[in-house]
């Protein structure tokens, strides 16, 4: 390419850069004092999605769009203080801040000195400028003095001027011509939106233990509900939040570990037929009560669900935070008129939260009790197909493609009641990928994925799919993203290190580890993963660790399990004890028992080298159709055997090819 094109191709895309964050610049500025204009209305109104202007944003400012946002009104701010006789209250207000004490905050935090600093800074550097000018000018003074008195008045002026004009100056070089190695940086992690809030477990005030479960699916509901309100920019997820329901941590804490502006804390009670529930509404930082309220109720189903939508109506207000005409509508759907099918949902719901053998079976009971109450309600459908799904793929407890018959049925029932309901469509996709490996269809799922996603959930497609066709830099873009709404989610530390580990940074991915391992000691799912990449970073001792507190406080027992046993027994030349083992997998295997024993057979195969009886086990892996053949590319282990014909005959028939992905060379491990 000759140099007038290369100038051509920079030209242009310095035009690009320069007229978007033209238009940004001026709707922002058109609606300076609308503090209820965010990312969604930005978004719209230059005719984008949420996530198209997010990504173009981090590619020109290096800056997310809620950053961009914030900073211009910052820089607006400066300019208002510096030339007119104002407030910072009144400032706040008029660049968009809804709340004078977070505006001193984030300015402090983007300027380096507070609102009412800003006339002081003003004279001093005037006084500075002056002082040198005299200093300079002193010998010089004689005869002429009424005139260099003058002339110095004259200077003071200009220079007046000039200090005033500075800072205009370099606020619009910077959204002009700041590229994104060279923009400035401002800590996320301190500024916090004000439109954020976690809604902590409420407490179970009825005297009966057994009726926990109504006061966390209350709680749940209301955080679903709060989700619905674009307005409100994070809304912690109940799972996240429901670490905090024994918690002695103050609020403040509570806040500042999960980045949030407000808590909403409350109880629950039961008088005869009626439910009463007490909420209080709390800043984070400064703990001052913002609203308080008790709602009383039927224990009836409309009843409770009218009162959640009211409790979400509310928050909503004293945040300060708009409901649309849809989102109210959404808030308040009633998903069944069954107080029965509704008991015996949030029973179930809670049954699942446990994680374990028994408690899956009887949210399995409890859900159907929840169907036969009400054959059209979709939540139960959806939560037992993912309960199947998970016990089938991941705890071991069911057959594979049972689990996936099983779910794929309930389903298909929940599409012909809501035929558009997402969390039908990502099980459907989870299924698919792990049971049928259909790769075609997921592939074309993950991409609408990619392309059009603006609810920032995460899913399975979206986080695990990418890591396993060799793409991890695309998980780690997405736990960047979901990460805003959900900084404490327990599946994004071991997929952020494993998608660093696949892109060759395994430093970054022990060093990942070990800061996180503390928070998650008691987490069966991160246990488990970061056992196994221990290993595959040579942190033997670290892996055994983790295997140690699995089986000390689990008692359930999957063949990875059984495989790592088998692995650590055989380094250290127990042979007995990896003969032990390796029967506890042959018998998982004839049993027909779920969790992939053919696949990790043929792993331990692989680590002593015995490399046909590793290839003899993934064939019957595949006959199985074990849902870790899903690892068949990236599987480090498996680097020896990719050329020979048998290996790529699996990946063939698995179905990598089928979208165009190679197998793996050696030079990539």
């Amino acid at each position: 390419m000759s140099t007038d094109d290369n100038q051509s191709n920079d030209s242009r895309k310095k035009l690009t850069r320069e007229t978007l964050i033209d238009r940004l610049t001026k709707e922002i500025e058109s609606n300076l004092n609308n503090d209820q204009f965010g990312v969604d209305s930005l978004a719209q109104a230059v005719g984008m999605s949420r996530s198209s202007l997010h990504r173009k944003l981090e590619k020109l400012q290096g800056v997310s769009t809620s950053q961009f946002i914030r900073e211009y009104r910052l820089k607006r701010a400066l300019e208002i203080l510096r030339l007119e006789d104002v407030t910072a209250s009144e400032v706040a207000y008029r660049v968009g801040f809804s709340s004078a004490t977070y505006f001193n905050t984030c300015f402090h935090k983007f300027h380096g000195y507070t609102p009412g600093e800003v006339k002081s800074r003003i004279l001093t550097e005037i006084e500075e400028q002056d002082k040198s000018y005299s200093s300079k000018k002193e010998h010089d003074l004689s005869i002429e003095t009424a005139v260099s008195k003058s002339k110095k008045n004259n200077f003071k002026n200009i220079l007046i001027l000039v200090t005033l004009l500075i800072p205009i100056t370099i606020a619009a070089f910077y959204f002009y011509n700041t590229s994104s190695d060279k923009s400035v940086q401002t800590d996320e992690n301190n500024v916090i939106d004000e439109k954020s809030i976690v809604i902590l477990p409420f407490k179970n005030w009825t005297g009966d233990p057994d009726l926990e479960y109504i006061s966390d699916g209350m709680t749940d509901a209301v955080t679903s509900r709060l989700t619905k309100v674009r307005a409100i920019e994070k809304v912690i997820p109940f799972t996240s939040a429901l670490q905090y329901k024994s918690t002695e941590k103050p609020i403040k804490e509570i806040a500042k570990e999960l980045g949030v502006a407000n808590l909403l804390q409350g109880n629950l009670q039961l008088s005869g037929n009626k439910i009463k529930i007490n909420l209080q509404l709390i800043h984070g930082r400064s703990n001052v009560h913002l609203w308080s309220e008790e709602y009383t109720r039927e224990w009836k189903s409309d009843e409770i669900f009218e009162m959640q939508a009211e409790v979400v109506e509310a928050v909503a207000r004293n945040m300060r935070a708009t409901i649309s005409e849809n989102e109210l509508a959404a808030i308040k759907k009633i998903p069944t008129k069954s107080k029965e099918a509704y008991s015996y949902y949030l029973q179930g719901e809670f049954q699942k939260q446990k994680g374990n053998e028994l408690s899956y079976s009887n949210a399995i009971n409890l859900y159907e009790k929840a169907i036969a109450a009400d054959s059209v309600f979709v939540e139960p459908y959806v939560d037992m197909a993912n309960l199947w799904h998970m016990g089938g793929s991941v705890w071991g407890f069911y057959d594979q493609q049972m689990a996936w018959s099983n779910a794929k049925v309930l389903l298909q029932q929940a599409l012909k009641i809501e035929p558009n309901n997402q969390r039908v469509a990502e099980e459907l996709d989870t299924g698919r990928f792990f049971y049928d490996w259909n790769f075609e269809l997921v592939e074309q799922s993950y991409k609408n994925i990619v392309s059009n996603s603006v609810n920032d959930k995460p899913s399975v497609i979206s986080l695990d799919y990418p890591i396993k066709t060799g793409r991890p830099e695309e998980t780690l873009k997405a736990i960047e993203r979901f990460s805003i709404n959900d900084p404490l989610n327990v599946f994004y530390p071991f997929f952020r290190a494993e998608a660093l580990f696949y892109l060759g940074s395994a430093n970054e991915a022990r060093e990942l580890l070990t800061q996180t391992d503390p928070l998650y000691n008691g987490n069966w799912f991160y246990l488990r993963e970061s056992a196994k990449l221990y290993y595959y970073l040579g942190e033997y001792e670290k892996s055994k660790d983790q295997l140690g507190k699995i089986l000390s406080q689990f008692s359930d027992y999957p063949p990875i399990l059984m495989w790592l046993n088998a692995v650590y027994a055989q380094m250290d030349g127990d042979s007995e004890l990896t003969s032990t083992h390796l029967t506890e997998l042959y018998t998982s295997y004839f049993e027909n028992s779920s969790g992939s024993p053919a696949w990790f057979l043929a792993m331990y195969y692989c680590t002593v080298k015995d490399y046909e009886k590793a290839l003899d086990w993934l064939q019957k892996s595949y006959d199985r159709h074990e849902v870790e053949m899903t690892w068949l590319r990236e599987e480090p282990l498996l680097a020896p055997i990719r050329k020979d014909p048998r290996y790529k005959d699996l990946y063939e028939k698995v179905g990598f090819s089928s979208i165009g992905i190679p197998i793996k060379t050696s030079s990539e491990n």
